[in-house]
């Protein structure tokens, strides 16, 4: 029992540290590199140097476009991010990640 009562609140914490939708929206001009740092590294680490192992259906700027828009099970949904700073996110997501 003592362990369930450690697990709960460590996964009620995890499941909340990421809501719905975000608020966050670039400053004009921020590189893809700077977006992923400001809004997605809290919760996406780089490991060896990569962000991400990609499938061939995931490494595409319009699939992570659409994830970002659209957030995912514990991924929020980013309004904010559009146009040209969402396709540097999605390039620069791409880029930096190897494939599966």
């Amino acid at each position: 029992m003592k362990k369930l009562s450690l697990v709960i609140p460590f996964a009620l914490l995890a499941m909340t540290g990421c809501s719905k939708t975000s608020d966050y929206a670039p400053a004009a001009g921020a590189t893809g590199e700077q977006i992923f740092t400001a809004a997605c590294a809290e919760c996406h680490e780089k490991t060896d140097g990569k962000i991400f192992e990609l499938s061939a259906d995931e490494a595409s700027v319009a699939a992570i476009s659409k994830k970002v828009s659209e957030g995912g099970m514990m991924m929020p949904s980013f309004p904010g991010i559009k146009g040209e700073a969402l396709t540097g996110l999605s390039q620069y997501v791409v880029e930096n990640s190897k494939a599966k």
